[in-house]
């Protein structure tokens, strides 16, 4: 049987930490002593319990010593064998080894507890980590979940990758020159030149579905003597198209990029030109008096060969004739052995200097060479 003194300190200590055990005659409830707080006015002082914090130490103890006395006040021989008879029916030995194996139930609970919190809150941030991030997460640790497969060294890098793709492109676009563009000569038409009623030239700009900036720009080009006007008329056209107008090849061009899409800037180069053909054929102003300005163009001279510097017929027979006289000395010299060889005459004289290089060579006097100094002091006595 368990002594008493034992099994009231194993008792007040499992009250302590928390309730251990089930509904039993044995356990004794406590409830906590409510201290009222005093309400009070504003104020800038901390609020206080209503007794002292001296009497805090004698409290405590007044509690220890008053569960001592409740438990000793039923602690009779009876109450003991009963507990005693508890904790065999529950698989133990005595009280002490009962409350023994709550407590260190109760901390293997804890420490599942904690094991499991760790488990779903994930691993601790590593604040020291250069890819810490305060607002986010770590990704050395995101990196190391289990929704990314494992590697297991079976695939090429991402370079590898985008190369990979790379050639994709290239043999599918080679797939459409070999089979699909050939199809395309079924659509081809012949070439018809633009007749006389087409004078204007549109030029559009596409990026092949992209969009860019400039694809809505839309140039005009037409030349003022195309427009059937008068001479007076075509000189006034070209005085109002001004700095647009090309002295050199007769053009005049517009272009126009103002609006958002290409047929709205053609529509408004279309009006344009209408305006100026009007313009042109207004009868009341033909701006005689006015002459064209050409300042805004730059003409480029391009230097031609001068017409007296040509080959003649009679120069140029003159230069094969002269040429057909040394062709025939130098036979002539070849064959009596008088011909000069360049090449040969060379070759002798490079010979000739290395051997020159050489016997001087062999002929160099050896230097003089400067005999060391006597030392002075015990050495020049000895000798």
């Amino acid at each position: 049987m368990a002594s008493a003194s034992n099994a009231g300190r194993l008792l007040r200590l499992a009250c302590q930490r928390a309730s251990l055990v089930n509904q039993g005659p044995g356990r004794v409830p406590l409830a906590r002593t409510k201290v009222a707080l005093a309400h009070r006015c504003l104020s800038t002082t901390t609020a206080r319990r209503a007794d002292d914090t001296d009497k805090a130490p004698e409290t405590t103890s007044s509690l220890k010593s008053m569960m001592e006395e409740e438990f000793l006040k039923s602690a009779t021989p009876e109450t003991l064998q009963y507990l005693d008879a508890f904790a065999k029916g529950n698989g133990h030995e005595s009280v002490d080894k009962l409350l023994q194996a709550q407590l260190k139930r109760k901390s293997n609970n804890r420490a599942l507890t904690e094991e499991i919190k760790s488990v779903v809150q994930g691993p601790r941030k590593n604040i020291q980590s250069f890819w810490f991030d305060p607002d986010g997460a770590d990704p050395l640790i995101e990196s190391h979940t289990e929704e990314h497969d494992e590697f297991n060294e079976d695939d090429i890098t991402s370079m590898a990758h985008g190369k990979l793709d790379e050639v994709r492109e290239m043999r599918h676009y080679a797939r459409l020159a070999v089979w699909e563009m050939p199809l395309l000569s079924k659509f081809a038409k012949p070439f018809v030149p633009p007749s006389k009623d087409h004078v204007l030239r549109w030029r559009y700009t596409t990026y092949m579905g992209e969009s860019h900036p400039a694809e809505k720009k839309v140039v005009v080009q037409f030349s003022p003597d195309d427009l059937g006007l008068t001479p007076v008329q075509a000189e006034k056209l070209k005085k109002l198209a001004g700095p647009r107008y090309n002295p050199e090849t007769h053009v005049i061009k517009i272009s126009c990029e103002s609006y958002e899409h290409q047929a709205q800037n053609k529509r408004y180069l279309s009006n344009l030109v209408d305006d100026l053909i009007a313009a042109a054929k207004d009868p009341k102003d033909t701006f005689e008096d006015i002459p064209l300005d050409v300042r805004h163009h730059e003409f480029k001279v391009k230097p031609k060969f001068p017409k007296h510097w040509r080959m003649s017929e009679k120069r140029q027979a003159q230069l094969n004739e002269y040429r057909a006289k040394l062709l025939a000395t130098d036979l002539e010299k070849e064959t009596n052995g008088k011909l000069v060889n360049g090449q040969l005459l060379i070759d002798q004289n490079l010979t000739k200097a290395l051997l020159a290089a050489q016997a001087k060579q062999e002929e160099k006097v050896p230097e003089l060479v400067a005999a060391r100094p006597a030392k002075s002091g015990k050495a020049s006595r000895r000798l």
